[in-house]
């Protein structure tokens, strides 16, 4: 099994995981809460506007993912849980008061980021496992990457709601709803909703876009597969092994007649923000010469390289989506 997902994050860049314990109720619970978030007052939601650290709430056309191929922002608002402990799932940040008080909303947050940060960590496990990292003096190989992900230490990592509007109720002539980009952490965990497709990835073999689909759960009561994606920074430090992927939101024909909203719920992994990309002790990485971290002569550290763009983006990726494949933990 850990062959299957690494051969996927070799090629693709994409896949489905099964087996991440989140219920249907559980997933249903927090996209509820989601688009009762989203369904506040503009002047309230403002309130919390986003922060340098990446914080508080993005309002329509804050963002601009593609600035080469916009001329305006992404049609869609988003609100950000950043500056996160992974043991209590707080933010050190102040959040909308509409979570904090209610004990059940807010609990609810903080759960679902917890089971986020720790499905993360199973996952950088088996990659770890997979690309045979050696034991050190300290730490075993299985926990090479998991042990500079440390939960309590400040980290780029950030849990997010994000909602695009139908496209009959806002900039109806706008096609694409996120630009096309790569994220720029680590691993990126995605739940989508059934009939609100528009996830796209570019494939670099087929020189075309590829739709993302929705996949139904094959277990009972269990939330679909979460959808996985390699970040700049894992394709950095393995030396572009692992492939960070372009992708972007354009609703599909169907999704533009209906008018139908997209609400997704996303979770960004990144180390802490102390922890020092150096060459990774793998002889499947250490024998690639000349790209990412075993190319450069300084290891620089994970804060380092939370700017967008700052990490050269690594070539020779063979995104196939017509396989992308779905694995189960």
């Amino acid at each position: 099994m850990t062959s299957d997902i690494l051969d996927a994050a070799t090629t693709q860049g994409f896949l489905f995981l099964e087996g991440h314990d989140f219920t249907q109720h559980e997933v249903d619970q927090v996209f509820s809460l989601s688009k009762d978030f989203f369904n506040l007052p503009s002047d309230y939601k403002s309130k919390y506007a986003v922060n340098s650290s990446n914080h508080g709430y993005a309002s329509f056309g804050k963002e601009k993912l593609d600035p080469s191929g916009q001329e305006k922002g992404d049609p869609k608002e988003a609100l950000n849980f950043a500056n996160l402990n992974f043991d209590t799932g707080k933010s050190g940040f102040d959040i909308p008061d509409w979570f904090t008080q209610d004990k059940a909303r807010d609990e609810l947050i903080s759960q679902t980021i917890i089971k986020l940060y720790q499905l993360s960590i199973r996952i950088l496990r088996y990659l770890a496992q997979a690309l045979e990292i050696e034991d050190t003096d300290n730490t075993k190989g299985e926990d090479w990457f998991a042990t500079r992900y440390a939960p309590e230490l400040p980290s780029g990592s950030a849990f997010r709601f994000l909602h695009y509007p139908g496209q009959k109720s806002l900039n109806p002539e706008s096609v694409i709803r996120a630009g096309a980009h790569t994220d720029y952490g680590s691993v990126t965990l995605l739940f989508q909703k059934e009939n609100q497709e528009g996830l796209e990835i570019y494939s670099p073999v087929s020189k075309q876009w590829e739709q993302v689909p929705f996949v139904p759960s094959t277990k009972k009561d269990m939330a679909p597969p979460i959808v996985v994606n390699i970040g700049d920074l894992l394709s950095y430090w393995t030396a572009g092994l692992l492939k960070s992927t372009i992708h972007r939101v354009k609703f599909p024909k169907k999704v533009q007649e209906t008018g139908q909203d997209r609400y997704s719920i996303v979770f960004f992994s990144h180390p802490s923000d102390d922890a020092m990309l150096e060459t990774v002790p793998s002889e499947i990485i250490r024998k690639i010469e000349g790209r990412g971290a075993n190319k450069d002569s300084t290891a620089i550290t994970a804060k380092s390289t939370c700017r967008r763009g700052w990490l050269p983006r690594m070539a020779g990726s063979r995104t196939q989506l017509h396989i992308l494949q779905r694995y189960s933990l």
